[in-house]
């Protein structure tokens, strides 16, 4: 079973934190400067599964070459 068969199909800044080993803030900046796409729900900021799957691809593919 892979990791994206195990998250939902929208996160939390929470879940992806949690994921990241991160604080909640650091997310939520990163959605917020656009870093880590999401939207609005409320007062909160969500994030769909593929948008954060892509993300972590996009972050790995940018370490390769440092």
């Amino acid at each position: 079973m892979q990791i994206n068969d195990q998250l939902p199909p929208i996160l939390t800044v929470k879940q992806v934190s949690e994921l990241m080993g991160w604080h909640p803030n650091t997310v939520y900046q990163r959605c917020t400067s656009g870093d880590l796409p999401s939207f609005k729900s409320g007062n909160s900021r969500r994030i769909r599964r593929e948008a954060y799957l892509e993300w972590i691809k996009r972050m790995e593919a940018k370490t390769e070459f440092v």
